[in-house]
């Protein structure tokens, strides 16, 4: 966890889903990174846990503060019903829990960072402008007031995510280096 991810952008997003969502919970799952914690503390968890505070959110934001291993991070993926990327840096290369929740076939909501522009593309997800927190809570609304738009995205993103498996990625490589062998 560290500032460059975002995720006050998410919290002030939440009263107005709140608004219309008053069940909505929203996870924010990790320590803090090492680097980030020896240099800054855990001034930026702090700042959320104000934010939160001072937005009445107490009870539709909870933390989880500790490393997760793949395993357990998987299993809250996989029992999410929204995926939100917020980072705002957009030359952001990665993310690899993008990755999961797109193999796991969720709707994901994110800025247009390098790695998600690729990975969401063809309503695989929904975009929201850098720094945002109104296009993410738009986003964020529309797919809990339109089941069938979450559905549909997230039956893109299943059918994307499965062609990251070994066997297809492994289908692949040896087609390729059959083509290269042919010269």
């Amino acid at each position: 966890m560290s500032k460059r991810k975002g995720m006050q952008y998410v919290i002030r997003a939440l009263p107005k889903v709140v608004e219309k969502h008053p069940e909505v919970l929203y996870l924010i799952i990790g320590e803090t990174h090492p680097v980030v914690r020896k240099d800054e503390g855990e001034s930026y968890r702090k700042k959320l846990y104000n934010e939160i505070k001072a937005l009445g959110l107490k009870e539709n934001v909870k933390f989880y503060n500790r490393f997760l291993p793949i395993e357990e991070l998987c299993s809250y993926i996989e029992a999410t019903d929204i995926y939100v990327t917020p980072y705002y840096d957009p030359q952001q290369i990665s993310s690899g829990t993008l990755a999961y929740a797109i193999g796991a076939g969720k709707a994901c909501i994110s800025t247009p960072y390098l790695y998600a522009k690729d990975a969401l593309r063809d309503n695989r997800g929904l975009f929201a402008r850098f720094k945002s927190s109104n296009d993410i809570a738009g986003h964020i609304n529309r797919l809990l007031d339109f089941p069938e738009l979450k559905k549909n995205i997230e039956l893109n993103a299943y059918n994307y995510g499965k062609s990251w498996g070994w066997e297809d990625v492994g289908s692949t490589y040896f087609k390729l280096l059959n083509e290269i062998a042919k010269g």
